[in-house]
């Protein structure tokens, strides 16, 4: 597997300070050519091999998820390339920022949206946690746009300023509630958008598939959405990029997530040594996956 972000240059201490200082005033900050044209076209033969394992996403079409959304979940147990999506430098340097010293990986998740799909209803990304407003950071949205970010593909709409709201909104609004913008960028582009900021995937009103990931981080101390450190086996997890380990959580975040009061890592490496990649079940994996999207659908 290249390494992808070997000619990617570093982001100097301004750069950082732009984004965080967007982030902290209007809830999203846009970074241009984060992606190059190897990495979006190994990325994009990456959907493909999904889509004939796992055809039509891991979940069953739904109101909030969308009716012609393909969502794939559980990526750190496909190919290798998403263990580089997971620590893209430059969202690192920036989530150091913004989320503290030892923030996680939260969820890595696609959102393939396709021709027809209706407006996702505005949400904020840490309504999950169920925590009254005003709060520190907890977490901190990444869209990968893949292709181009249109008003007619569907780009994410997003309430600018929002993030400084003193509520989150009710339930899931529809966008015209609301005085949304496109988040319009292109092909290569990450967003960060904050977990407090109001949003909403858009419609796609053209005739074309849009392609993006959306990689999502939590503070430190937050437990994580998708539940990777059990998702991934342990030997699996010990052959990942040193990291990838620390924001899956073999890095203590002040005091939180230890063992024997020590960093994880020390523990893991007496148990499991540097790992196996290899994981026999992972061959089952997606027919059992088929199998229960199949049922959900028929249910």
């Amino acid at each position: 597997m290249p390494n992808y972000y070997q000619a990617l240059p570093e982001l100097s201490a301004d750069e950082i300070g732009q984004h965080q200082e967007n982030i902290a005033k209007q809830g999203f900050s846009i970074m241009e050519n984060a992606i190059d044209a190897d990495f979006l076209s190994a990325l994009q033969a990456e959907l493909e091999l999904l889509e004939e394992v796992r055809p039509g996403g891991d979940i069953p079409p739904a109101p909030f998820t969308g009716f012609h959304t393909r969502r794939w979940f559980d990526l750190l147990n496909d190919g290798d390339i998403w263990q580089q999506v997971g620590i893209h430098p430059w969202v690192l340097a920036v989530l150091s920022q913004v989320l503290g010293d030892g923030f996680l990986l939260s969820t890595m998740g696609t959102a393939v949206i396709g021709p027809g799909e209706e407006a996702q209803g505005i949400h904020c990304d840490d309504m999950v946690y169920m925590l009254p407003r005003p709060h520190p950071n907890l977490v901190c949205n990444t869209m990968w746009a893949l292709d181009d970010f249109t008003e007619e593909n569907g780009a994410t709409r997003i309430v600018p300023g929002s993030n400084l709201a003193e509520t989150d909104p009710e339930a899931t609004q529809p966008p015209e509630s609301f005085d949304t913008i496109g988040l319009k960028m292109p092909a290569g582009s990450i967003a960060f958008v904050l977990g407090t900021t109001y949003h909403g995937a858009g419609a796609n009103q053209s005739n074309d598939t849009r392609y993006a990931l959306t990689i999502n981080y939590c503070n430190g101390r937050m437990r994580q959405q998708e539940n990777l450190m059990l998702g991934v086996r342990q030997e699996r997890l010990m052959s990942f990029p040193t990291e990838l380990q620390d924001i899956l959580g073999l890095k203590i975040c002040q005091g939180a997530g230890h063992i024997f009061a020590l960093d994880p890592r020390e523990e893991m490496i007496r148990r499991y040594g540097t790992g196996d990649a290899q994981d026999p079940y992972l061959e089952r994996r997606n027919a059992l996956r088929r199998e229960a999207r199949g049922s959900s659908e028929q249910s």
